[in-house]
């Protein structure tokens, strides 16, 4: 008698743990594209004209990506006091590092081999 008490007692406690609701995490944490760093804010207005004139989707996507434009394209949009492509050489870095885009900034005293 005391080991059928037992054995409901138990057999209760099982059949309440089965019917619990386990909260499982995903297996693969997935990375965002954005940077977990801020930008910087010598390079927000440049961002923000690229944004405008490529679309929000170039900063959003995964691969690499490569924007080419000429001087004078890059200084419409992102003015620069020294107009010269290597003006454009802190931006080209960080945007290759952080975000996976590619500048090339080409001008028409540019040789072929050169960048």
């Amino acid at each position: 008698m005391f080991s059928e008490y037992i054995n409901r007692i138990l057999g209760s406690e099982r059949g309440l743990g089965s019917n619990r609701q386990v909260y499982a995490t995903p297996d693969v944490i997935e990375k965002s594209s954005i940077p977990s760093k801020p930008i910087p804010p010598k390079y927000e207005k440049d961002i923000e004209a690229l944004k405008e004139k490529y679309g929000e989707e170039l900063f959003l996507s995964t691969g690499l990506c490569i924007i080419s434009m000429t001087l004078q394209e890059a200084l419409s949009i992102m003015p620069r006091e020294r107009r010269r492509i290597n003006a454009y050489r802190g931006l080209v870095s960080y945007l290759g590092k952080v975000w996976k885009i590619e500048l090339k900034i080409t001008s028409q005293k540019t040789k072929e081999g050169e960048v």
